[in-house]
């Protein structure tokens, strides 16, 4: 029992570690600007963001609608603050760059993720497809052995000893896919039909 967790420990560990490595792979293949988008970012999505912007807000209208007085500081910018907002407008149009820059970084890295998964699971596929067709080799040497032992023909089986092509696979949900839209399509149409003949049906009545 003590060498089965060990080995599975020493498994976590292994992929734990393969993980982390592919991080800070994706860390250390940052560039200076995108470093430099990332933290912007970050701090845009801080509390501290909206304390500064609060404070710094808050001061500015007070000092030019005159309730705050401040040294060699004159209303500036009275209302409506077209300064403030012609700031807030430029800020905002940073902001939004500096956010899509962070999120097709993000996207990236996710598209990376997703494409490992798709060779993770392609790979356990196959194996899953090699360890039926070594269970159904041992299944007839066993029925070949002993005459007692009654190997019943499996057509699931057998298909699922081939493993299909990925290329098969998205044929088959495009397939899929397309039906059901078209049969959904095909009860809308019908509902809406039936629905224009019972209108006009009552159209008729009140006619009547």
């Amino acid at each position: 029992m003590s060498d089965e967790n060990f080995s599975q420990s020493e498994i976590l560990r292994k992929n734990i570690s393969a993980v982390i490595e592919m991080q800070n792979k994706a860390e250390r293949s940052r560039t200076f600007q995108t470093r430099i988008a990332d933290l912007i970012t970050a701090f845009f999505g801080s509390m501290a963001f909206v304390y500064v912007h609060a404070i710094w807000f808050g001061l500015w209208i007070l000092l030019n609608i005159g309730l705050v007085h401040i040294h060699y500081i004159s209303e500036f910018d009275p209302f409506p603050f077209q300064l403030l907002t012609m700031i807030v407008s430029l800020e905002a149009i940073f902001l939004s760059t500096f956010v899509l820059i962070s999120q097709n970084r993000s996207q990236e890295l996710s598209e990376r993720r997703a494409e490992l998964d798709l060779h993770v699971n392609l790979l356990a596929e196959q194996k899953a497809a090699k360890v039926l067709d070594m269970l159904q080799e041992i299944a007839q040497q066993l029925d070949h052995l002993h005459d007692d032992f009654s190997l019943k023909h499996d057509p699931e089986a057998e298909a699922l000893k081939v493993s299909p092509e990925p290329q098969e696979v998205l044929d088959v949900i495009e397939k899929t896919v397309n039906a059901k839209s078209k049969d959904v399509k095909r009860v809308a149409e019908e509902q809406g039909g039936r629905r224009k003949e019972k209108k006009s049906r009552e159209d008729g009545r009140d006619e009547g």
